[in-house]
């Protein structure tokens, strides 16, 4: 029996949270030990191997999640499910291997660091037995969510354990690799536990069409995200891309927080699609908006009001050139946030994989011509401003393809609009603590302040995301006293 959405929500949060604050622990003291040049080494190493994995992997996450979900309640439907996606991960997994070990041994830039390379490639050789989107589908989100913190405390352990001097790179690359394994290996015997014994089969064509739809939407996004940071390098200078990278480095980490709604609702979403309950769609979708907008405006214009505080004080002083960049880019997570609520968890969910595509593609092809007009002039903050244009482009679109290709409706733009209006409040409210108060102690209290401050209003004009968890909250302290 699936577990209320709410209960997802919260666990998927957690979740997502725990990615924000970990690299905060972690961060400062690998940069210090492993030095600039270690900590690029191993970031291009784990970039060119997930390269590959985006190849191997295809678009399976996203179709498998959707896939599982419909056959929730047949545990043999989802052993032949898991068995034929699995098999067709194995062929693409075998062929994008050998590329990705001949490349390391024939191109002499890699083989000198043959084995950093080799070890951060085992993921890829373990594609096809990643399984996390089994259990999304199955929206087992506690069991992720435990599973995963669990993992990261024990990481973190043995990263100060075993991690002391610069030549101790290739010790944080296996321990990276090595966590992985035992994750993976924990959600196979899970799936063994529940019944689910999956067998090699040649019986996958019928997913390769979907997969390709999916697979093409994952390289566009990936070319996209790639765009700006190689247009800045050669249109501008090395410090554009340094200011750049570290604004954009901030968005991504609060990212997961705004969209952590759609891997809960995508799976029952589809649920819903094939009982064809298309009411209980709509008023799904409608909360959905609401929590959306209740979490990515205040990430949003909380980051623009204290980010000239902020970036000095994170980055260093040498880091000034970073702040409007951050300011700019900072309002991806309203235009992502949305994106996903339209794209991942609306026409994924309901099988418009080729519009969702396009919508993609008309982001992408905007995104290189506005770099080409703005970095020029205006480098990082241009490059950032063509990012937020774009993705408000992509979300638009999506919107259109909603209303004219669905029967999803939304209702709910008033919570939409207190959001925001609440939201701008931070605004005067960072202005008037900057009286008091200066450096880390501004920051902190800002965040603890604004927090209970957008909180607390938004619990007073009675908004539907703030009820959700103090219902949540209510009903827990009620079941323990009972």
């Amino acid at each position: 029996m699936a577990q209320s959405v709410k209960l997802n929500f919260f666990y998927n949060i957690l979740l997502n949270i725990s990615k924000v604050l970990f690299p905060l622990i972690t961060a400062p003291y690998v940069a210090r030990v492993l030095e600039p040049d270690g900590i690029g080494l191993f970031n291009f190493a784990n970039t060119y191997a997930n390269y590959f994995v985006l190849f191997a992997v295809l678009g399976i996450p996203l179709y498998a999640i959707r896939e599982i979900a419909k056959m929730r309640d047949d545990l043999k439907a989802q052993e032949r499910f898991v068995s034929e996606i699995m098999s067709l991960s194995l062929c693409t997994t075998v062929i994008c291997s050998l590329l990705f070990i001949g490349s390391v041994f024939l191109v002499p830039q890699l083989y000198q660091n043959y084995a950093i390379f080799l070890i951060s490639g085992l993921m890829l050789y373990l594609t096809p037995v990643t399984i996390e989107w089994f259990y999304s589908g199955r929206e087992e989100f506690g069991y992720i969510t435990f599973r995963a913190l669990f993992l990261r405390i024990i990481s973190i352990v043995f990263l100060f354990l075993l991690v002391k001097t610069k030549d101790d790179l290739l010790v944080y690359v296996s321990l990276n690799a090595v966590m992985g394994v035992v994750n993976i290996a924990w959600n196979y015997i899970k799936m063994w536990q529940l019944g689910v014994r999956p067998r090699f089969t040649w019986h996958f064509k019928q997913h390769i069409k979907p997969l390709l739809l999916l697979f093409s939407a994952n390289v566009a996004i990936s070319i996209y995200t790639m765009l700006d940071t190689l247009m800045l390098g050669f249109m501008t200078n090395y410090d554009e891309v340094g200011y750049y990278n570290s604004a954009i480095n901030i968005t991504r980490n609060l990212l997961p927080v705004a969209t952590s709604l759609s891997a809960v609702a995508m799976p029952r979403l589809a649920y819903y699609l094939k009982q064809g309950n298309w009411e209980q769609i709509n008023v799904f979708m409608d909360k959905s908006l609401s929590v959306v907008s209740f979490l990515c405006f205040p990430i949003a214009f909380g980051v623009m009001a204290i980010a000239p505080t902020f970036v000095p004080l994170f980055y260093g002083d040498m880091f000034y050139g970073a702040i409007l960049p951050l300011q700019i880019a900072i309002g991806v997570v309203i235009a992502i946030g949305l994106s996903n609520l339209l794209g991942m968890q609306t026409l994924l969910s309901l099988g418009y994989e080729k519009l969702f595509l396009y919508s993609l593609l008309v982001g992408t092809f905007s995104n290189f011509l506005t770099n080409l007009i703005v970095i020029p002039k205006f480098g990082a903050s241009g490059a950032a401003a063509a990012s937020v244009f774009a993705e408000t482009l992509i979300t638009l679109v999506m919107f259109y393809f909603v209303y004219k290709y669905t029967q999803v409706r939304f209702h709910r733009f008033r919570e939409v609009i207190i959001s925001a209006f609440v939201a701008l409040g931070f605004f005067p409210l960072f202005y008037l603590m900057q009286f008091g108060l200066e450096g880390w102690p501004l920051v902190v209290a800002f965040i603890l302040g604004g927090s209970l401050y957008y909180i607390g209003i938004q619990y007073l004009v009675k908004n539907s995301s703030v009820m959700i968890f103090v219902n949540l909250v209510k009903n827990k302290i009620s079941k323990k006293k009972d």
